[in-house]
C-alpha cells in the first residue's frame, strides 16, 4: 500500500520535485569564434579526403562498403568522393563540411572536371582567410571584395593564355590526363571528337563485352521511342524499318479513330506520297489496323512510331526538334482541347516533315538528312544555345537544374548532326562502372575544352596567371591581403600535384616560376616541359569555373558568424 501525498504548501499544492522538471532547451547557436574553427575543421576534412586525387600520379579513396560480403569501392573522382560523405561530427563541423561538398558537386555537374583543383583552392582562401581576419583583424567583408577584384583580373589573364585545340592525336593527348591513364579510352574519344567535334551527340553505355566500342549513327536518334507493332514492318526477323524519302506526320495525338487518319492518307496518296512515317502518343489497335490493310494493298507504304519521351515538357521539345529538323509542322493535342478527337480536317500535305532516311526499331527512332530550311534551323540552335548559357549560371531566382542542362545539350548535339555511340565493357561491373564514369567524365571536359579552348596544364596556367594580381591597385590595406591569399591559392594546385607524385613542392614551385611562360613541371618525367608541346593542357572553360566556385565558396564560408542547428535535422544524401 503507497503513502499518501506529499507535504503542501499555502495554497494545498504539492510542489514537484526539482530533479524531475524538465531542462531548458538551450539552442544550438554556435558563434565566433568558433564558427570558424568548426567550419575550417569540416572544410579540411572533405579538402583533404580528395587532395590525394589530384595530377597524372593520383592516390586511391577507398570507401568501405556498406555490407561485409560487397568489395570497397576505389574512388579517384573528387565529386564522388565528396558525396559519398554524408555526415560528419560535430555537427558544426559539419557544416563546414557541406559548403565544400556542395561545391564539389556544382563542378562535378556544371563543368565535369576540375573539382579536386577547386577543393584545394578554396581551403587554401579559407584558411588565409580566417587567419588574417583572427590574427590581423581584418574585415572579412572589405577581404571578400578583394578577393572578388583579384578573381576578374585572373580570369582575364587565362583568356588571354587561351589556345583553340583540333586534330586527332592532341585530343587524344588532353583526354590521356583526364581518363586517369586509360589510353584506350583516350585513344576512342580522339577519334570520336575528332569526326563529330564538341557539339556532337556523344552517348556512353555500359555493356557486357569486354574492352570499347563505338558505333556511328547517321543523322540522329531518340530514345524512349520506336514503332508500336511488328505488323508494320515489311520484315518482321529484322525488327528494324527504315523508309527513304520518307514524309513525317508530327504529332502528340492519342490516334484511336481509324476516321482521323483517313483525310491524311487520301490527301498523301493524291500528293504521290509513297513512305509516311506517323508520330504520336498513343495508336489504337484500330488503326494499327488501317495501316497494315494500306501496307499491303501497296497504296502507300506507312509506320507508326511513338512521340519521343515520357515527361510533357521533354516531349514538346523532341518534337519541335524533329519539326525544325524536317521542315514540318507540329499538330499539338493541346491546341485541340474542347474537340472529341483530331479529326485531320486542317491537315496539308505541306504541313508533313521530309527526311532522306527515317528508320524506327522497337525503342529507338532516327532520321538523316532531314529538309528543314537551315536558316531556321540554325535560329533554333542559336535559341537553345542562350537557353543553356543561361542554365549555366544559376541564381537564386533559378537554381542549377542538372536536368535541364543535360537534355539541352543532347538536343544541341542532334541538331548540330553527328551522333556516336560509345560502349563501355569490362571483366567486372565495378569495373564497368567506374570506366563508364570516367569516360563520361571525359566526353564534357573535352566538349568544354574545343569549345573553349585551353591554357597549359598542371597548374602552370594558374601560378602564371597569379602575376595579374601585382598590376591591381588596392583600395585598402584588406584588398591587398585578399591579393596575397589568392595568389597563395594558385600555387595551390601546383603543389598538390608535386606532393602527390613524391616532389618537394617549394622546389618545383621555383622552378616553374624561373621557366619561361607556358612551362611547367611534367612530374611523371621529373622535369619543366612546354606544357602545350607535351599536350598538358587543362580546358580553360573548367579552371574558370574552379576558380569562380571556390572563390564564391570561401567568400561565402569567411562572411559566416553564426551557425544554427536544427534539432532534428531531416535526413539528405542529396549535394
Amino acid at each position: 500500500m503507497t503513502g499518501g501525498p506529499g507535504p503542501t504548501n499555502a495554497a494545498g499544492v504539492t510542489p514537484r520535485n526539482p530533479s524531475k522538471l524538465p531542462r531548458p532547451r538551450r539552442p544550438a547557436v554556435t558563434q565566433q569564434p568558433r564558427t570558424y574553427r568548426q567550419i575550417l575543421q569540416g572544410t579540411d576534412v572533405i579538402a583533404d579526403a580528395v587532395r590525394p586525387t589530384l595530377g597524372p600520379l593520383p592516390r586511391l579513396v577507398v570507401l568501405e562498403a556498406l555490407r561485409r560480403t560487397d568489395v570497397p569501392e576505389f574512388l579517384d573522382d573528387a565529386a564522388t568522393i565528396g558525396r559519398r560523405i554524408v555526415e560528419i561530427t560535430p555537427r558544426g563541423c559539419d557544416v563546414g563540411a557541406m559548403l565544400i561538398r556542395q561545391a564539389l558537386w556544382t563542378m562535378h555537374q556544371e563543368v565535369g572536371d576540375g573539382a579536386a583543383t577547386m577543393a584545394v583552392i578554396y581551403q587554401s582562401l579559407l584558411r588565409e582567410g580566417v587567419r588574417h581576419v583572427t590574427q590581423f583583424d581584418c574585415n572579412a567583408m572589405l577581404l571578400r571584395a578583394g578577393l572578388e577584384k583579384g578573381l576578374l583580373a585572373v580570369s582575364d589573364r587565362l583568356r588571354r593564355d587561351a589556345s583553340p585545340i583540333a586534330g586527332q592525336q592532341p585530343i587524344t593527348d588532353m583526354a590521356l590526363g583526364m581518363c586517369q591513364g586509360d589510353c584506350e579510352i583516350a585513344r576512342i574519344l580522339g577519334e570520336i571528337f575528332d569526326i563529330v567535334g564538341p557539339d556532337g551527340l556523344i552517348v556512353v553505355e555500359g555493356h557486357e563485352r569486354l574492352g570499347l566500342e563505338r558505333e556511328y549513327v547517321e543523322g540522329t536518334y531518340w530514345k524512349l521511342s520506336g514503332w508500336f507493332s511488328r505488323l508494320l514492318l515489311s520484315k518482321p526477323a529484322e525488327m528494324r524499318e527504315t523508309f527513304e524519302d520518307a514524309a513525317l506526320l508530327i504529332t502528340d495525338f492519342e490516334l484511336k479513330d481509324p476516321a482521323a487518319l483517313v483525310p491524311v492518307l487520301e490527301r498523301c496518296i493524291k500528293a504521290g506520297v509513297k513512305r509516311l512515317v506517323i508520330i504520336a502518343r498513343e495508336v489504337s489497335d484500330r488503326v494499327i489496323g488501317l495501316l497494315v490493310n494500306n501496307n499491303r494493298a501497296g497504296t502507300i507504304q506507312t509506320l507508326a512510331v511513338r512521340t519521343p519521351k515520357v515527361l510533357e515538357m521533354d516531349r514538346v521539345a523532341s518534337m519541335e526538334d524533329i519539326a525544325v529538323l524536317t521542315g514540318g509542322r507540329v499538330f499539338y493535342s493541346a491546341a485541340y482541347q474542347g474537340l472529341p478527337a483530331w479529326d485531320g480536317a486542317d491537315f496539308r500535305v505541306e504541313d508533313l516533315g521530309r527526311a532522306r532516311r527515317a528508320w524506327a526499331m522497337d525503342s529507338l527512332f532516327g532520321i538523316y538528312g532531314g529538309a528543314g530550311d537551315p536558316r531556321q534551323v540554325r535560329q533554333h540552335i542559336a535559341r537553345l544555345s542562350g537557353q543553356l548559357r543561361l542554365a549555366q549560371r544559376p541564381s537564386s531566382r533559378q537554381p542549377y537544374d542538372e536536368h535541364q542542362v543535360e537534355d539541352l545539350r543532347t538536343r544541341l548535339g542532334r541538331l548540330n548532326g553527328g551522333t556516336v555511340i560509345l560502349r563501355v565493357g569490362a571483366v567486372h561491373e565495378t569495373v564497368r562502372e567506374q570506366r563508364k564514369m570516367v569516360a563520361q567524365r571525359a566526353v564534357t571536359a573535352l566538349r568544354n575544352a574545343l569549345t573553349g579552348g585551353v591554357v597549359p596544364g598542371g597548374g602552370a596556367a594558374l601560378l602564371n596567371a597569379a602575376s595579374a594580381l601585382c598590376s591591381q591597385q588596392a583600395a585598402n590595406d584588406d584588398e591587398v591581403y585578399a591579393y596575397r591569399m589568392l595568389a597563395r591559392a594558385l600555387e595551390e594546385p601546383l603543389r598538390t600535384i608535386a606532393a602527390n607524385a613524391g616532389c618537394v613542392p617549394d622546389v618545383v614551385i621555383e622552378k616553374v616560376k624561373a621557366a619561361p611562360h607556358g612551362y611547367g613541371f611534367d612530374v611523371r618525367i621529373g622535369r619543366v616541359v612546354d606544357m602545350r608541346a607535351c599536350g598538358i593542357v587543362d580546358p580553360l572553360e573548367v579552371l574558370l569555373k574552379a576558380l569562380e566556385v571556390a572563390v564564391s565558396g570561401a567568400v561565402m564560408a569567411l562572411t559566416t558568424d553564426v551557425i544554427v542547428h536544427h534539432r532534428k535535422p531531416v535526413e539528405s544524401v542529396d549535394p
